[in-house]
């Protein structure tokens, strides 16, 4: 679709239609390449073609119309764990991502909260993934809802670690649960010693304070290895799994 689309005016009624798909990315252990979780992924289909994530994300975070759509991904994820479960399958964690839009909400925690337990899913099962950015704006807010969330049993990871400016700040103060390594420190050779060596402190500094470490954008059995020789057994990306429309997603189900 074309670039300049009216994300816009079309976002009501895309919601109400239901045009906006989750996709689940799975995420793999590296011990014995079985599924291990997965990141819920929004997909716009409109009409007979989709609209791009980076056509309509950077517009709804700019309107705050971002954070109608993160709850709509949120309840739909877990529509489908409690289908899951009571179909009897073996579940393990979805994460979902949310923007720092939200921050200025003071009810965040409990309408989460609200959220997956109308649908009775057990905390365990969900993940809140928050981007990191280039600043401190919202920090005392984030600690707030970070904190909340812990308190519930709810999980939280740094998405895109290393991405922003006040990465070590954010995994020194607040209680996360997972730190995501960004896709930027995994090497493109094994001749890239530096990004190595940055890659391989960063795993062993999370790990050392307590943190579960996942590295997205694995593409190449060159990069398996490398977190399997750092002591990282948990990663997303393309070599194992695009992100998956469900009915193929529910296919990888045990």
């Amino acid at each position: 679709m074309a670039a300049d689309v009216d994300v816009l005016a079309l976002f009501a009624d895309a919601l109400k239609n239901e045009e906006f798909l989750v996709y689940y990315q799975p995420k793999v252990s590296l011990r014995n390449y079985r599924l291990a979780g997965a990141e819920a992924l929004v997909r716009w289909k409109h009409g007979d073609s989709f609209i791009f994530p980076d056509q309509f994300i950077p517009q709804l975070e700019q309107s705050g119309d971002i954070c109608e759509l993160d709850f709509y991904m949120l309840d739909h994820v877990c529509a489908s764990l409690r289908h899951w479960l009571d179909q009897g399958h073996h579940l393990f964690k979805v994460s979902v991502n949310l923007s720092r839009a939200h921050l200025r909400d003071e009810n965040l925690v409990d309408r989460i909260v609200q959220t997956i337990d109308n649908h009775n899913v057990p905390h365990e099962y969900i993940e809140i993934e928050l981007t990191e950015t280039t600043t401190d704006v919202g920090f005392a807010e984030l600690r707030k809802v970070i904190s909340g969330l812990h308190a519930q049993m709810i999980s939280t990871s740094v998405d895109d670690f290393g991405m922003g400016y006040s990465s070590m700040n954010l995994i020194r103060e607040l209680p996360w649960d997972v730190l995501k390594i960004d896709k930027c420190f995994l090497p493109k050779s094994e001749n890239d010693h530096r990004q190595y060596v940055m890659l391989k402190h960063i795993i062993s500094l999370a790990q050392d304070i307590g943190l579960d470490t996942i590295v997205e954008g694995v593409e190449t059995i060159e990069h398996v290895k490398m977190l399997k020789e750092n002591n990282c057994f948990l990663a997303q990306g393309y070599f194992f799994d695009k992100p998956l429309p469900i009915e193929e997603f529910e296919k990888r189900l045990d």
